[in-house]
């Protein structure tokens, strides 16, 4: 059993205001829900250390095995060739858990670089099996040649623990209290839809939880950062939230805009809500994790992916008309929340099944009492 594995991959940052929102946001790797699933296994493995992608000798030095804590990796347009390159010279193990493939809601084949394959191919070597997102994803590996694969979802929802989701999630549902995300990245503009969305949040002053838009977030820590607010900022938020006062967007964001660089942080502010929605699969499953019913709003092949197969809450982008506020109250569903609850022992098995297979010694706060043997090995 590999018992003190190192876990590489985004971590959470704490920042008191001593580095810039552009520093911070490039430590989480341009999206804060990327130390979800890295927390994850650092808390889940028996033994593990959190490290960085530089695998310096000093790092790895001591540890068993490298566990990659991966994101949707398998697409056209990043390249991990360089991930390759360091790890041909560690001879470890290397096990690549969460690894998904991007592509639109056609699920189309993306076509996956060369160092990305070179990397897939070297863990696939090195490992029994490689944690994927989904059956698309698998999909998309057997195209490539890489076929030993596990389906997994994603490990964050791991962070429930063995006794499994709260029972908070089966009360009945109140909306006095909701908070929502959407999807936007940088200082881009973004698809009606998901415009719609942030127009919501500013026309019914919700609670909006932030995870890559920089500029909105510039807004959300001026108070800690001392910042000056960029101009490619405020350009960039008054044509998200539909108006030329940036005054207006400043006191929403100021009031109700929220971002997380620490896991319980993020946790204690979900537990503070009523109902959660939105189009980000970390910020639902940070809300499911806190025990508040919540919906994934499946905007992409990604999300509709990890839904299906962690059995979130879930209704498609297509079913919510755009030219009407959106009644909060009809995106709950009770029976699609009991049968999150329901299959979550099997999300929970499935992935404990690819520790064990893979010879990861899990931690023993986070196994069943009747699988210590088959996770210890």
């Amino acid at each position: 059993m590999f018992r003190n594995a190192l876990v590489v991959g985004v971590r959470q940052v704490d920042q008191r205001g001593n580095e810039s929102v552009e520093q911070t946001m490039l430590s989480l790797g341009q999206n804060t829900g990327n130390m979800m699933f890295t927390q994850s296994l650092a808390r889940i493995l028996d033994g593990a250390k959190s490290g960085s992608f530089a695998l310096s000798p000093e790092e790895t030095e001591g540890h068993d095995a490298i566990v990659l804590a991966a994101a949707n990796w398998v697409n056209h347009f990043d390249d991990f060739g360089w991930l390759a390159d360091r790890l041909e010279k560690i001879k470890l193990p290397v096990f690549l858990v969460g690894v998904g493939a991007q592509a639109p809601q056609t699920k189309e084949i993306p076509n996956v670089t060369a160092g990305t394959l070179r990397l897939l191919s070297l863990v696939q070597d090195r490992s029994e099996s490689i944690s994927v997102r989904g059956t698309f994803s698998c999909e998309v590996l057997y195209r490539y040649g890489i076929k030993k694969v596990h389906p997994t979802g994603c490990p964050s929802l791991m962070l429930i623990g063995a006794e499994g989701p709260s029972p908070l999630l089966l009360r009945e549902a109140k909306f006095d209290a909701c908070c929502m995300h959407a999807t936007r990245h940088g200082f881009a503009q973004v698809d009606p839809f998901q415009t719609f969305l942030y127009r919501q949040a500013i026309g019914r002053n919700i609670d909006l939880v932030l995870q890559s838009e920089i500029a909105d977030i510039h807004y959300v820590m001026h108070q800690m950062t001392k910042e000056a607010i960029p101009a490619k900022a405020e350009e960039a938020v008054t044509a998200v939230y539909g108006t030329t006062d940036a005054a207006k967007v400043e006191a929403f964001l100021i009031r109700h805009g929220r971002v997380f660089t620490q896991y319980q942080d993020w946790i204690d502010y979900m537990k503070q809500r009523s109902f959660c929605f939105g189009t980000r699969i970390h910020g639902t499953v940070a809300a499911l994790i806190a025990g508040t019913p919540s919906v994934l709003i499946a905007h992409d092949s990604r999300t509709a992916e990890m839904a299906e197969i962690m059995g979130v809450p879930v209704i498609g982008w297509q079913d919510l008309p755009v030219d009407r506020d959106i009644d909060i109250s009809k995106l709950h569903s009770r029976a699609q929340m009991i049968n999150f609850v329901e299959r979550f022992s099997g999300y929970y098995d499935n992935f404990l099944d690819y520790m064990a297979i893979n010879s990861l010694l899990v931690a023993k706060t986070y196994r069943h009492p009747c699988r210590q043997i088959a996770c210890a090995g």
